[in-house]
């Protein structure tokens, strides 16, 4: 959980343990195989790459804490955007945003952004709202079990449209 806040306790500590018994590590870790398997953008470089190339290439499970952990500064979905919709590299180029800053308070405020960024991403990737999560659910990690249902349900979206560079019939297709 984020280190500033208290554990839970009681009616909300039983709440967060029922959410974290959704958590499947396996679909978990094919969403972290369907990231690393895209090949970098043209011109993408720098801390998006980084964190991409830290994801494991065969995880076939992976805990809860070490799945937020890969994906909680919003870096490797920035990785994912650029791949999903290759004119985003410039944007992601051109931004603060998805640079790495030294200083904590900028760091966090960053992350935080980077995953708001992202949510913005699914909306107009055309995303429905019901299948995406809050920033919270990641960055604290209180709603991990939704981030990777919403990173699967953006997979199988992604895989119908025309462009698609990812590996094919990775995901069921959508009915």
């Amino acid at each position: 959980m984020y280190p500033l806040r208290a554990d839970k306790v009681g009616f909300a500590k039983q709440a967060q343990d029922r959410m974290n018994e959704k958590y499947d590590s396996v679909v978990a870790a094919k969403v972290l195989r369907w990231i690393r398997w895209f090949k970098t953008p043209n011109g993408l470089h720098g801390p998006t790459v980084a964190a991409a190339n830290r994801i494991p290439q065969e995880v076939q499970s992976i805990d809860i804490d070490a799945f937020a952990s890969l994906l909680s500064d919003g870096l490797a979905l920035g990785y994912l955007m650029a791949c999903l919709e290759p004119g985003m590299v410039q944007r992601l180029l051109n931004s603060k945003t998805w640079q790495v800053s030294d200083r904590p308070a900028f760091e966090t405020s960053r992350q935080r952004e980077r995953i708001g960024m992202f949510l913005q991403f699914l909306a107009e990737f055309g995303m429905n709202s019901s299948a995406q999560f809050q920033t919270d659910q990641l960055y604290e990690r209180t709603g991990v079990a939704q981030v990777v249902n919403a990173l699967s349900q953006l997979g199988i979206e992604a895989q119908t449209r025309p462009g698609y560079t990812g590996p094919p019939g990775f995901w069921l297709c959508r009915h």
